[in-house]
C-alpha cells in the first residue's frame, strides 16, 4: 500500500467513525460511495421483519432512508431489495437485475432492523477494496450504535434516538406541506407499575416491561417509531394517519393489554396523545401529551385522552429536552 492510498484509507474510516448516530453514518457512508465516479445511485435501507401472512412468501417490512413514513413504501429498487431480503447474504455481495449492475452491503441479516445499503454501478479492483474496507466500518458501527441506542430490556429504542427521529419526522412533514395525513405522539403509562414491582418483585416487573414491548411491535404498524421512554413509560410515533386513524391503534394497543395474561396478572395502560405541529417544539408536543396521558390517570386510568393544545403557559420555548 502506497502512502497515498494509506491516507486515504484513514481519512475514509475517520468519517464513518465521526459520525455519532445512525442517521449521520448513513449520510457520510452513502456520500463517501458517491464520490466514487462509476457509482451512480446509492440507496439504504431498514428492513424491520417480515410478514408471514403467507408462509411460502414473507413479505419484507420495508423501511428507506431518509424517512420513508408510508407503511406500503415502494420505490424504483423495491423488487430488489425485497429479493435481496430473500435470498442474499451478508456483507458485500453483487447482482445484476435487467443488465444493470449492483453492489450492496447486508449488515445484521436475521437480527432487525437489518441494514441493506444499495449501490447502482460497477467499481474496479481499487474501488472495490474501498466499499469493501467502508462495510466492515459500517458493519461495527451498526452494532455499536444498536448497542448504545436500544434499550437493553425490551429492545425498543431508547431516548438517545428520539430527537434525531424526531427531527426526521418534521423534516419529511416540512417537505411534503400537502400531506394530507400527520403524525402523532402517544405516552403510555403502565398502570400501578410500582404496585406490581412491590407485589410481585422486580424480576415480574422487567417481565411485564418486556411482554408490553412485544405487544407494541404486534399492535403498532412497521412504519411507526417505538421507543421506552423510561421506567414503565413508553413513547410511540404514530406515521401517516388522521385522528381516528391513531385513536384506533391506541384503542386497539389498549385492549390487546387490557386482554393480554401477564406474569403478574391484569396489567392496564394509560395514553395520552398529540398530533405533530411542525411549528412548535418537540418538547412542548411531549409536554401536551403528558398533559393527556394525566387525564386519563386522573380520569379512572386504562383510557386514552388526545389533546391538540396545552392548558399551560410556557414562558420559554427554548427549553432544553434532551
Amino acid at each position: 500500500m502506497t502512502f497515498p492510498d494509506l491516507t486515504r484509507a484513514f481519512e475514509l474510516s475517520s468519517r464513518l467513525l465521526e459520525a455519532k448516530t445512525f442517521h449521520d453514518l448513513n449520510v457520510v457512508l452513502m456520500n463517501t460511495l458517491l464520490d466514487i465516479d462509476t457509482i451512480e445511485k446509492v440507496s439504504s435501507y431498514e428492513i424491520l421483519g417480515r410478514n408471514y401472512r403467507d408462509e411460502q412468501t414473507p413479505e419484507p417490512l420495508i423501511r428507506k432512508f431518509p424517512l420513508s413514513l408510508a407503511e406500503d413504501f415502494k420505490d424504483e429498487f423495491t423488487d430488489i431489495v425485497r429479493d435481496i431480503s430473500l435470498h442474499g447474504e451478508s456483507g458485500v455481495s453483487f447482482l445484476t437485475c435487467d443488465r444493470q449492475e449492483y453492489i450492496y452491503i447486508y449488515v445484521n441479516r436475521g437480527e432487525p432492523p437489518e441494514k441493506l445499503v444499495l449501490i447502482k454501478g460497477v467499481v474496479d479492483e481499487y474501488n472495490l477494496e474501498v466499499v469493501r474496507g467502508l462495510a466492515k466500518i459500517y458493519d461495527h458501527q451498526i452494532r455499536l450504535f444498536d448497542t448504545k441506542e436500544r434499550d437493553i430490556l425490551t429492545r425498543l429504542n431508547n431516548r438517545q434516538t428520539l430527537s434525531s427521529t424526531f427531527e426526521q419526522v418534521l423534516d419529511f412533514y416540512r417537505n411534503n406541506a400537502n400531506n394530507e395525513l400527520n403524525s402523532y405522539i402517544a405516552l403510555l403509562d403502565i398502570d400501578h407499575f410500582k404496585t406490581i414491582n412491590d407485589k410481585f418483585g422486580h424480576l415480574y416487573g422487567d417481565e411485564v416491561l418486556i411482554h408490553f414491548a412485544n405487544i407494541m411491535r404486534t399492535t403498532f404498524r412497521h412504519s411507526d417509531f417505538l421507543f421506552r421512554y423510561g421506567g414503565e413509560e413508553f413513547l410511540v410515533i404514530i406515521n401517516q394517519t388522521d385522528e381516528n386513524g391513531a385513536l384506533a391503534v391506541l384503542e386497539r394497543f389498549r385492549l390487546a393489554v387490557e386482554h393480554y395474561e401477564f406474569p403478574s396478572g391484569n396489567v392496564t395502560v394509560s395514553i395520552g396523545c398529540t398530533p405533530i405541529n411542525t411549528q412548535q417544539a418537540v418538547p412542548l408536543m411531549i409536554e401536551v401529551a403528558d398533559e393527556a396521558l394525566y387525564l386519563s390517570k386522573s380520569n379512572g386510568r386504562n383510557q386514552t385522552n388526545l389533546l391538540e393544545h396545552s392548558a399551560k403557559q410556557f414562558v420559554d420555548n427554548d427549553i432544553e429536552f434532551f
